[in-house]
């Protein structure tokens, strides 16, 4: 009975670590001096980005904010890699990795220089580069629609470019903006991170 329960357990281990990924912390990073508050809004922006860095559809879409453990995986089978995009557990540990780095480094310009040219942090917003592709999915769709009815009236071509083109400069604006909103928002998080 008891190399029974033994096997069991192994099997689930075993079928669990099948299923998980693990995420590795970079060189430096204290997940100790990370307050409670602050680990579980990582894992909320985690759990927020993964649909739109699997295009809407997830499989797998969790976060432990105890270990900063994660699992993104799209419907498709894919796993989408964290640590391009902004808002996403790889984000803020490297964001906190530089602060940290810095904080251990006063009055030390080559230390903290060091610890500059270490923090490589994502940068992409899934969520503006999603909203992108389905405002040109839809763009496309209208200038099709548009298309099929040119040919019975060239009037409406000049009007299907006109929307075709005020959609993609819509879209430019909205990318402009929504980046812009996450570099702001990184770059209070790293002055208020300094001044801690």
């Amino acid at each position: 009975m008891h190399s029974s329960i033994v096997l069991l357990s192994t099997l689930v281990a075993a079928a669990v670590a099948q299923n998980s990924t693990s995420y590795t912390f970079p060189q430096g990073f204290n997940l100790g001096m990370v307050k409670p508050d602050e680990l579980n809004s990582w894992c909320q922006g985690q759990r927020n980005v993964c649909p739109d860095m699997c295009k809407g559809s997830t499989d797998v879409n969790s976060c432990d904010s105890t270990t900063l453990q994660y699992q993104c995986k799209c419907s498709d089978g894919t796993t989408p890699d964290s640590s391009q995009y902004i808002q996403t557990v790889p984000f803020y540990v490297c964001e906190s990795t530089f602060g940290q780095c810095i904080n251990a480094h006063p009055n030390d310009a080559n230390g903290q220089k060091a610890c500059k040219s270490a923090a490589k942090c994502g940068s992409k917003n899934a969520t503006a580069l999603n909203e992108i592709a389905e405002s040109s999915s839809t763009s496309t769709s209208a200038t099709s629609t548009m298309s099929m009815t040119t040919s019975t009236s060239s009037s409406m071509t000049s009007s299907s470019s006109v929307a075709a083109e005020s959609t993609t400069k819509n879209a430019a604006i909205t990318l402009g903006e929504d980046y812009s909103t996450g570099i702001m928002a990184g770059a209070m998080f790293l002055a208020a991170r300094m001044f801690l």
